[in-house]
């Protein structure tokens, strides 16, 4: 009896193991190679370190998950990043005077020169000309509300701005998503921002020369400190890029993702730009407006996200309106060979 109940275990695992094999045989995606610095982590598509099961903005980083009309009459599920209408009052936030206080009536009486409601409290606390509904960091001024993870903390304020589980007291690469800390040459700095090392292209620690910055480099020929290979590598990284043809600004929060892939070690760097003729049909100017822009580093071949920012120019687009815009992504490798790949989006508010 003993014997039997074994073999019918044994019968189990192996049919266990054959159904393993087959789901990956059937398109199962594969992990990256070893030594692959990939963002965001599996599970975690936006990489805002908030697990995709459980994030109110799937595609957009929001760590701080916040969702203001969440208790709200009318609300919903969708968290501030991605909701058009933050406090479901049923006034779009592009164009509510007080996007996190229900105002349907919009009413501005008390200080009628302002673009702000009478419902909105007291604002700009940390005087950094951000209200404070708007601002990653309440408390702390930070004019440029620059936030380089996307997790919705402002870098003045956000103990990790790379997003790599290292606080930047600690991490070899403050501003790099690096959580495997590695440095090849041990001078504390870490290989995916070590100038001297060039594993993932722009450092930020002492360049080569001592100026600060890494040596320049033409195709063809080896920055300082690179690999001898690099000195004779004439090729281009290959490029792929995903990227939905149409874009709703209410949909994507504050950053377009981009998901791309290189065929080696490389800096990539996305701008979504319209020209001039299509910037006056959207009445945002009579010049060549940038929209977006965002960069990214891999330490070898592999697939990552870009996140490129939506500026403020973007932000003007009116509801109604459509804009054609140029996704321009440039991937450039540690010997200075770039490639450059370009497509068409359609963006509405």
């Amino acid at each position: 009896m003993v014997w039997l109940r074994m073999s019918l275990v044994i019968a189990v695992a192996a049919m266990a193991v054959a159904c393993s094999a087959t789901a990956l045989a059937a398109g199962a995606v594969a992990p990256l190679s070893a030594g692959v610095l990939a963002h965001p982590e599996p599970g975690d598509v936006d990489g805002d370190k908030v697990l995709d099961v459980n994030d109110n903005c799937l595609n957009v980083p929001n760590g701080a998950q916040v969702n203001t009309d969440l208790l709200l009459p009318g609300g919903d599920g969708l968290g501030d990043a991605c909701d058009d209408d933050d406090d479901a009052d049923g006034v779009p936030d592009g164009t509510d005077n007080c996007r996190v206080n229900p105002n349907a009536d919009q009413a501005n009486l008390v200080t009628p020169g302002d673009s702000r409601g009478d419902a909105c409290p007291a604002s700009d606390v940390d005087t950094d000309g951000v209200d404070a509904d708007s601002d990653n960091c309440i408390a702390v001024s930070n004019p440029d509300q620059r936030d380089s993870d996307g997790d919705d903390k402002g870098d003045a304020c956000d103990r990790d701005d790379d997003n790599d589980l290292y606080d930047d007291g600690f991490d070899n690469c403050p501003l790099v998503f690096n959580p495997d800390q590695a440095d090849r040459d041990g001078d504390r700095v870490g290989s995916a921002c070590d100038a001297a090392e060039l594993i993932a292209g722009a450092a930020t620690g002492p360049g080569p020369d001592g100026s600060g910055a890494p040596g320049a480099a033409t195709p063809g020929t080896a920055a300082p400190g690179t690999t001898p290979s690099a000195a004779t590598d004439r090729s281009a990284p290959r490029l792929t890029v995903t990227v939905s043809r149409r874009q709703r600004l209410a949909d994507s929060g504050r950053s377009l993702v981009v998901r791309v892939s290189c065929s080696e070690a490389c800096n990539i760097s996305a701008v979504v730009a319209a020209d001039s003729r299509a910037a006056r049909r959207a009445r945002l100017g009579s010049t060549r407006v940038v929209l977006a822009r965002g960069s990214w580093t891999l330490a070898g071949a592999g697939r990552t996200y870009v996140f490129a920012r939506w500026t403020p120019t973007a932000r003007r687009l009116r509801s109604g309106r459509r804009l054609m815009a140029a996704l321009r992504l440039e991937a450039t490798d540690e010997a200075g060979n770039r490639r450059t790949v370009t497509r068409r989006i359609e963006l509405r508010r």
